[in-house]
């Protein structure tokens, strides 16, 4: 880091509070001396920055002073753009007018000069984010009933059918292009993870079903309670594994290259890990427990039938 962008970066520190010469010095892992002659330039510059002497002294800046809109640098600017684009690709996001907004103000937030490497940059990265054509118009309303910790009441559309539920949004978040909302179900008194695209209505919920004193988990499929999975993959089992942003990172690798799933997860969440297998085929073998082997041969039958039926 250089000495402008540093000083740059003590402002911003003494903006969240007053910091004493050696905090900041191990902030930017360099001397206190060196702080204490950033802390002179800032003051010749004419920043107003109080020091407190004593053994609870530092520095701070004064409650009403504000830094003005402080200029990108191309890095910074190239990033804000890429983490716009990767979000546009999505088939829906949250907030769409701002982000348009926004990028028309990174390049004002540039200095003079530097749009056209912005857009050379640009050019030369992108996100693969995959882009599904699948609408999720309550999309904004999950994510402020989120924020707000409002019950909504929701019509919803899944494998099974259609059904009217009472839940408690707690999580938005999207994966292989789609969104997905973790939240509480009153009805099925269990956290669910529902498609955002299958919900066919969605409206405040006229009073709280159950009283909320303090924060409600987030859902997991993995916990130490639950029965263990041991799966063993062959060298091209894993290579065709590790690109799962689920089970990818849980990936035990082996010098051989084969290597092994060995998992805590939930049974209900079999039938998600039973689709996963079946794509592998022979690169993947269960060794326990028995229930997750059962129900990969059943599904395993029913497909051998489909096709040979006429």
């Amino acid at each position: 880091m250089n000495r402008i962008d540093r000083l740059t970066a003590i402002l911003l520190l003494l903006q969240t509070g007053k910091r004493s010469a050696t905090e900041i010095a191990q902030h930017f892992e360099v001397s206190r001396r060196t702080i204490q002659r950033d802390i002179d330039a800032l003051c010749e510059m004419g920043i107003p920055i109080i020091a407190d002497l004593g053994a609870a002294g530092g520095y701070s800046l004064p409650p009403d002073f504000t830094l003005p809109p402080l200029a990108l640098t191309l890095h910074e600017a190239l990033l804000l753009r890429l983490a716009l684009s990767g979000l546009s690709q999505l088939s829906a996001t949250p907030f769409k007018q701002e982000r348009e907004s926004l990028l028309a103000k990174i390049k004002t937030l540039l200095p003079q000069g530097e749009s056209e490497h912005l857009e050379q940059f640009t050019n030369t990265l992108s996100l693969g984010v995959p882009s599904l054509p699948y609408p999720a118009p309550f999309l904004d309303q999950l994510l402020q009933s989120a924020h707000e910790r409002q019950w909504v009441c929701v019509t919803y559309r899944s494998e099974k059918g259609v059904s009217q539920q009472t839940i408690l949004p707690t999580r938005l978040r999207s994966h292989g292009g789609l969104w997905y909302c973790d939240g509480f179900s009153h009805e099925r008194q269990a956290w669910r993870i529902y498609r955002v695209d299958r919900f066919l209505d969605v409206k405040a919920a006229p009073s709280s079903p159950q009283p909320l004193e303090s924060p409600i988990p987030i859902p997991t499929r993995e916990h130490p309670s639950f029965p263990v999975v041991r799966i063993h993959l062959t060298a091209r089992g894993v290579l065709r594994l590790e690109h799962d942003a689920d089970l990818g990172p849980r990936l035990q690798r082996q010098d051989n290259g084969e290597g092994w799933l060995i998992l805590h997860w939930r049974t209900r969440e079999y039938d998600w890990l039973v689709r996963i297998l079946l794509s592998l085929g022979t690169d993947a073998k269960i060794l326990e427990p028995e229930e997750l082997r059962r129900r990969v041969k059943l599904e395993a039958k029913k497909i051998a039938c489909h096709h040979t039926e006429l």
